[in-house]
């Protein structure tokens, strides 16, 4: 899927990278995330690298403290608009100390708008959502 697509991109374009799925054990998620939060060291012989962390909005949405982060990047939408605030919220927590830049990317012609239009009635009050889906009439 597009998580793995965006881990081996990334991978080859010489960033660290942390990351976990919906299967990771939570010990090694624990790891990642420590890993991530960590300063970045650069030593004698080699500049800091750049750390990207991949996670899904759905796995990374709740439990989790992302303040190194500066820059959010979705890739894939949420059908849910509270999921994704949820999501973009581990990176706007107490503690984060620097601006944030949170980044949506939507494929024109795809499910990917029909969903940012629903996000957008939604925000707007024309839909309500309960329990992230739409209640029959």
């Amino acid at each position: 899927g597009a998580h793995a697509a965006i881990v081996e991109s990334l991978s080859n374009g010489g960033f660290k990278l942390c990351q976990f799925t919906g299967s990771t054990a939570a010990s090694e998620r624990h790891d990642s995330i420590r890993d991530f939060q960590s300063s970045m060291v650069a030593n004698a012989s080699q500049p800091a690298q750049a750390k990207v962390f991949v996670v899904t909005v759905k796995t990374g949405s709740v439990g989790i403290t992302l303040t190194a982060a500066t820059r959010c990047y979705l890739f894939e939408p949420s059908f849910d608009p509270a999921t994704e605030l949820q999501a973009t919220g581990r990176i706007r927590r107490l503690g984060q100390t620097k601006g944030v830049m949170i980044k949506r990317f939507v494929f024109r012609d795809s499910l990917d708008e029909c969903i940012y239009k629903l996000h957008n009635a939604v925000r707007a009050g024309q839909i309500k959502l309960v329990d992230g889906v739409i209640p029959p009439e």
